[in-house]
């Protein structure tokens, strides 16, 4: 049976307006403050999961005889996260996001469990563009490994890098990339005598900023914060781990396999666990085998 309202009933059909997700309400006169009040609240029952820099907004419009309309508006926060479409895109975000206030520590905005969980799979969406040409973590990723870097000067294993340094060019290795328009054969082979080939940009020194992407610096806060929320820096862990057991020459062997394995934060199963570690228990039993004649 369907529901109908008398002009008594206009607060109650703003307040099912705004609670199942419609983007306006009408009214058929000036509205009055009952209704916007009852409009926003029913937006409002919508958000109890969303931190309030994410939540939806409530704005009227009108004309010269009253307003008319009540339209529910996207945070410009939310919009930005809903249209991102690169690292570049959420590196911005990130800093961005990062100097608002959220009630973060030490005002650092992302510094809010809310927030980094609300943000996480959209991050976790978007590949990392690294100095590793098989790069295979993401932003979130990214992001947690900034974390734990706490007071080092730079975040463990492969660096960002800006996409819109390299848009047009071809990779040929960890930060070198060629111009498709500045090749050509006789070109190319002046520069294997030379040294010199001009199609050939390495981003770290012949671009501005040295091509290196910026996440915010978190410092001794970020690592904190990382403690606090129960993360464990798995890759971190891993890499020490290696480093104190194993021989220099079998370190690629297990690092480039386990990468940081920070994707699932604080939540890591043990399907995960048992998957970056595989390569330890294989490391042991190729050392086993290889004997005295390998010292």
């Amino acid at each position: 049976m369907a529901l109908e309202f008398t002009d008594k009933d206009d607060a109650r059909g703003a307040y099912i307006a705004g609670s199942s997700g419609s983007p306006t309400y009408t009214s058929s006169g000036p509205i009055t403050p009952a209704e916007t009040q009852a409009f926003t609240a029913g937006v409002q029952s919508t958000q109890q999961n969303v931190p309030q820099i994410f939540q939806d907004t409530v704005e009227a419009a009108g004309t010269d005889e009253g307003i008319l309309t009540l339209d529910r508006k996207k945070s410009i926060a939310q919009q930005q996260l809903d249209n991102l479409q690169n690292q570049d895109q959420a590196f911005e975000f990130l800093n961005t996001l990062n100097q608002l206030d959220t009630g973060g520590t030490s005002g650092m905005g992302i510094l809010n469990p809310n927030v980094l969980g609300y943000i996480k799979d959209p991050l976790v969406s978007l590949g990392a563009f690294t100095t590793d040409p098989n790069e295979e973590r993401n932003v979130y990723q990214l992001l947690m490994n900034k974390m734990f870097q706490g007071d080092q000067p730079q975040m463990s294993g492969a660096q960002p890098l800006n996409i819109s340094d390299v848009l047009g060019l071809n990779r040929i290795g960890r930060t070198l990339f060629t111009d498709p328009n500045k090749t050509n054969f006789f070109g190319d082979l002046k520069g294997l005598f030379t040294g010199n080939n001009p199609a050939v940009i390495d981003i770290l020194t012949d671009t501005v900023g040295g091509g290196i992407a910026e996440l915010p610096e978190f410092g001794q806060a970020g690592l904190d914060f990382t403690k606090e929320q129960g993360f464990k820096d798995y890759g971190g862990g891993l890499n020490a781990l290696v480093k104190a057991f194993t021989p220099a020459k079998y370190l690629d062997f297990i690092l480039n396999p386990a990468k940081d394995a920070l994707s699932m934060g604080g939540d890591l199963t043990s399907a995960t666990l048992e998957k970056i570690t595989e390569p330890v228990d294989a490391l042991a039993k190729l050392i086993d085998s290889i004997g005295d004649d390998d010292e």
